[in-house]
Parts: structure tokens; C-alpha cells; sequence
């Protein structure tokens, strides 16, 4: 199934992160939340996105697989 990305839809991924890093970005801080935050600053500064939007922050947990 494709999906088409709307206009100014972002989608950042920042790769693994620690258990530390994460409890911090639930906090809103540490280097998670500043390296997206700089992510969106830098496209509201290049105009690629609306000067008023606001990131949605979704965290994603990978499944460690069964060594069968």
C-alpha cells in the first residue's frame, strides 16, 4: 500500500536511542528533544513548513527478535 505524504507533513527519524534519552524526551529535554527541535526550526527558517507548526512526537519500540 503506498501513502502519498501531505504538505508539510514531517517525518524525522533519529534512529535507536538509550532508555535515558527517551525519559528525557518525555520531559521535554536532552538531546533528542533539542536535535528535533533544531530539525524544525531549521525547516520553518527555510520555509518548508508553516511558522506555526507544532511536531508530533511519536516513539517506536523495536521488538527484539526470538532467537529460534
Amino acid at each position: 500500500m503506498a501513502v502519498k505524504q501531505k504538505a508539510n507533513t514531517i517525518v524525522l527519524e533519529v534512529g535507536s536511542s538509550s532508555k535515558d534519552d527517551l525519559k528525557d524526551l518525555e520531559y521535554g529535554e536532552g538531546k533528542l528533544f533539542r536535535k528535533i527541535a533544531r530539525a524544525v526550526e531549521d525547516l520553518k527558517d527555510a520555509g518548508e513548513v508553516d511558522p506555526e507548526a507544532q511536531p508530533v512526537i511519536i516513539v517506536v519500540e523495536k521488538k527484539k527478535e526470538k532467537d529460534w
